[in-house]
C-alpha cells in the first residue's frame, strides 16, 4: 500500500476554528448587517431610473434590430460610471476602513489605518473599474438574452419591448427567468379563461412579471451590498494588517481560513475552514473568479460570509525588509535622495504588474535631478527629480508605457478620435512655471476628453509650426496624451473612463 504524500505548505494546514476567530466572524456579521440597506436602496433607484430613461420606441427598435444601440449601452456604462464615483466608492471605503477593527489581533493596538496609501487608493480606483464594466456586461447580457431570435419569434415587438423594460438591471439567469414567468402567466391564463382577450392576458402577465422583476432587483442588489462590503472589509484587514506590520506594530502573520461551521455553509467554503496560509499566498479552492486578487481573500463566491484570522507568528524583529529590481541610480552621489526613492516605491507599488515588469527590463530611474522629472524616450532613462511627488513620477511612468508597451499607430488612432480636427482657433497659449518658477509660454489644444489642459500640450515652439507645410495638424507633437491618461488612469480611473473611454480601454487591454 502506497501513500501519497501532500506538502503542508501547498494545500494550507487546518486547524480547528479558535475563540477569536469566531469573535473575526461575529465582527463582520455585524458590520454587514448595518450597512447593506443603503446600498440596496441606491442600485434599486439605479436601476429603475435607468428603466425610465429607455423609451419604448427605444425598445421596440431594438427588438426590431435584435440587439441593443451602442448608444445605449455606452449610456449605460456612463451610468454605472456615475454611480460608482457618486455612491458606491463610498460604500468601499467606509468598509475597508471598518476592516480592521474586526481583528482581535489588533485590538489595544494604537494603530489607525492610512487610508490614503497606494494599496488603498490603488484597489479601490481598480474595484471601480472592474465594477463598470463587468456590471455593464452582465446588462447588456442580459438584454441580448432577451432579444434572441427564439424570444423574438414568440413574442410581438411591442410585448418583448415591455418585457425587457423591468428586466433592465438583472442578470442574463434573472432575466431568462422573468421572462419564463411572464410565458407560464400567459399560458395559465389562456388555458383557464378561454374568453378573455390576449391584450388583457398578456398585460395580467406583465403586471406579475414587473412585481417579480422587483423582487429580483432586490436580491441581486442584496448579493451585491454584501459580496461588495465583504469585499472590502477583509481588504481593509489585511491592510491593517500589513499597515501594522510596516509600523512595527505586528510581526510576520499568518490567516485561517474562517467560516460559520454550520449547515449553511457551502462546500467551497467547507472544504478550507481553518486552513492556515502564509500573507501573502492564496487559498486553495475552486469557483468562478470574482476578483482581482480572488482566492486571496473572502469572499469565495456571491454572498459568502466568511472571515479571516490573522495569527502573529513571530514578533516584530524578526520583519526582513524585500528589495527590489529596478535599475536606480543618483544623479548626483553629493545628495540625500532617500525621500525621492521613498516616492518611487509608492508610485511603482501603484501601478500594474505589468507595467512594474517592463520598468524592470531596462528602465534607469535617475533620481535627484535638479529641475522637473522627465523621460527620454530614445535612451529609456526616467529622470525624477529632487522633491519630486508621486503624481510627477506616476506621469513620467505613463511616458515609458507609451515609448515601450503601446502600439504607436492604436495611440495616434485614439488621439485623433478624442481631439478630432484641429485648427488656429483649437489651439491657445498659456503661460507656466519651471521648477525654477521661470515663466514659460507653451501651446494647448482645447478638447473636452482631456483629464487636464497638460494632457493637451503641443510641443511646437510657435503656433505654425504645429503644422505641416500643407495645414496639417502635426498630432505627433502632443506628448503628453497618454502620459496624463495613464496618470488619470492609476490615480482616478473612473474619470478617464468617462472622459476618454477609448484611451481608458487602449490602457487597460495593455497594461492590466
Amino acid at each position: 500500500m502506497s501513500l501519497l504524500m501532500i506538502p503542508p505548505k501547498r494545500l494550507g494546514l487546518r486547524k480547528r476554528k479558535s475563540a477569536n476567530g469566531q469573535e473575526v466572524l461575529n465582527r463582520l456579521k455585524e458590520y454587514l448587517d448595518g450597512c447593506i440597506d443603503g446600498p440596496v436602496k441606491i442600485l434599486c433607484g439605479f436601476w429603475a431610473d435607468q428603466q425610465l430613461a429607455i423609451s419604448y420606441k427605444e425598445l421596440r427598435q431594438a427588438v426590431r434590430d435584435g440587439a441593443l444601440s451602442a448608444e445605449t449601452i455606452s449610456q449605460w456604462q456612463q451610468d454605472y460610471s456615475v454611480l460608482v464615483k457618486n455612491k458606491l466608492a463610498s460604500m468601499w471605503t467606509e468598509a475597508i476602513a471598518a476592516g480592521p477593527s474586526g481583528q482581535p489581533l489588533l485590538d489595544g493596538v494604537r494603530f489607525k489605518l492610512d487610508m490614503q496609501t497606494s494599496g488603498i487608493l490603488s484597489w479601490v480606483n481598480e474595484r471601480s473599474a472592474e465594477f463598470v464594466t463587468s456590471s455593464t456586461q452582465e446588462q447588456k447580457e442580459a438584454i441580448a438574452a432577451l432579444l434572441g431570435k427564439k424570444m423574438r419569434d414568440n413574442h410581438t415587438v411591442d410585448e418583448l419591448a415591455r418585457m425587457i423594460r423591468p428586466c433592465i438591471g438583472l442578470t442574463e439567469g434573472q432575466a431568462m427567468a422573468n421572462a419564463r414567468y411572464y410565458d407560464h402567466i400567459v399560458e395559465t391564463l389562456t388555458n383557464e379563461h378561454p374568453r378573455m382577450s390576449k391584450a388583457s392576458i398578456r398585460q395580467k402577465a406583465l403586471d406579475a412579471a414587473s412585481k417579480y422583476a422587483e423582487r429580483q432587483h432586490r436580491q441581486r442588489a442584496l448579493t451585491i451590498a454584501q459580496t461588495e462590503s465583504a469585499f472590502a472589509y477583509n481588504r481593509g484587514a489585511d491592510e491593517g494588517v500589513r499597515q501594522a506590520q510596516e509600523r512595527n506594530y505586528l510581526g510576520i502573520c499568518k490567516k485561517r481560513w474562517s467560516t460559520s461551521g454550520d449547515d449553511a455553509v457551502c462546500e467551497i467554503c467547507a472544504s478550507i475552514e481553518g486552513m492556515e496560509i502564509e500573507m501573502d499566498e492564496s487559498f486553495n479552492f475552486k469557483g468562478k473568479t470574482l476578483f482581482a486578487g480572488f482566492k486571496m481573500l473572502p469572499p469565495a463566491h456571491p454572498r459568502c460570509a466568511c472571515g479571516i484570522e490573522y495569527i502573529e507568528i513571530y514578533p516584530p524583529q524578526t520583519m526582513i525588509m524585500q528589495t527590489t529590481d529596478y535599475l536606480i541610480r543618483d544623479n548626483d552621489l553629493g545628495i540625500d535622495t532617500s525621500a525621492e526613492r521613498m516616492v518611487i516605491d509608492d508610485a511603482i507599488s501603484a501601478v500594474p504588474d505589468k507595467v512594474k515588469e517592463m520598468l524592470e527590463q531596462g528602465t534607469i530611474i535617475d533620481v535627484g535631478k535638479i529641475g522637473a522629472c522627465q523621460y527620454n524616450y530614445i535612451k529609456d532613462i526616467l529622470y525624477v527629480a529632487k522633491d519630486a511627488d508621486k503624481t510627477s513620477v506616476i506621469h513620467e511612468i505613463g511616458h515609458m508605457v507609451d515609448n515601450k508597451m503601446l502600439d504607436g499607430s492604436k495611440v495616434m488612432d485614439t488621439l485623433i478620435g478624442a481631439v478630432g480636427e484641429v485648427d488656429i482657433m483649437k489651439i491657445r497659449s498659456e503661460i507656466y512655471y519651471d521648477a525654477s518658477d521661470n515663466p514659460v509660454e507653451i501651446l494647448l489644444v482645447n478638447c473636452p476628453k482631456f483629464i487636464s489642459e497638460y494632457q493637451g500640450r503641443i510641443y511646437a515652439d510657435t503656433i505654425w509650426d504645429a503644422f505641416d507645410d500643407e495645414g496639417n495638424f502635426r498630432y505627433e507633437l502632443m506628448k503628453e496624451y497618454v502620459s496624463e491618461g495613464f496618470r488619470e488612469y492609476i490615480e482616478n480611473p473612473m474619470n478617464l473612463l468617462t472622459k476618454d473611454p477609448e484611451l481608458f480601454l487602449m490602457l487597460s487591454e495593455v497594461v492590466m
